[in-house]
């Protein structure tokens, strides 16, 4: 049997994390685990034995999606992981976005499926 992905979810919306664990673990059959901040999932993130990707919410306090992701991408222990920003902004700054080395973005609202 395959080992199944591994996700670690960043996000300070309680019910938005509950929404992607569930949707990943139950549709896709993923090992998930969350981070309610920006400074615990970059310590969770450090602290894993393998992730397959990082789902990171782009608007938190303190420490927001992209600097999240810039320091994630820094760091030789999570520089491989592909790291995809989730955000409810249409406008979002493409040079700022570009040098994140995120992988992708994915708008909110979405659809589990």
């Amino acid at each position: 049997m395959a080992k199944p992905f591994r996700a670690l979810i960043i996000d300070d919306d309680p019910d938005l994390l509950r929404l992607v664990r569930r949707t990943l673990e139950f549709t896709a059959g993923w090992e998930v685990v969350t981070a309610g901040s920006g400074a615990a999932g970059i310590e969770l993130a450090r602290s894993a034995t393998t992730l397959d990707v990082i789902l990171v919410d782009v608007m938190m306090p303190e420490i927001d999606g992209y600097e999240v992701c810039r320091r994630l991408k820094a760091d030789p222990a999570t520089a491989r992981v592909p790291i995809v920003l989730l955000t409810a902004r249409r406008d979002l700054n493409q040079a700022r976005l570009a040098e994140t080395g995120a992988a992708g973005v994915v708008l909110k609202p979405f659809q589990p499926e």
